[in-house]
């Protein structure tokens, strides 16, 4: 009996994952070059802030998540294929030449950088 009883959940097991192309891709993390051109610097709007990226967009991976004082370096800003504006980054913490990247501008206390990379 116990056997019977768990035939049906194999079965739907099997129909749910035989359809990975059901399964959407994740998007490619664009890659522009940053300059250090502007001379600002900012902060993240409110405690949740917003990750540095390792390229201008969501789908990018989180490089580092800033506090709310830590001070954000700007060097330039570019607009995604989205319309998005990010600023690549350097944030004011020790190491931070691995932390650096990109937040997305409406994060940023200023707005972000001035400067297009």
């Amino acid at each position: 009996m116990l056997v019977t009883a768990a035939l049906p959940v194999v079965a739907t097991a099997a129909v749910l994952t035989a359809t990975p192309s059901a399964v959407a891709a994740p998007a490619a993390c664009p890659n522009p070059a940053a300059s250090d051109k502007d001379s600002g610097w900012g902060t993240t709007k409110d405690s949740t802030g917003g990750p540095i990226r390792v390229g201008p967009s969501t789908a990018c991976a989180t490089r580092f998540w800033p506090m709310i004082d830590d001070k954000l370096f700007y060097n330039c800003y570019v607009v995604n294929s989205s319309g998005q504006k990010w600023t690549h980054v350097r944030p004011d913490v020790p190491n931070s030449a691995d932390k650096q990247g990109w937040v997305f501008s409406g994060h940023l206390d200023d707005g972000g950088a001035t400067k297009r990379c």
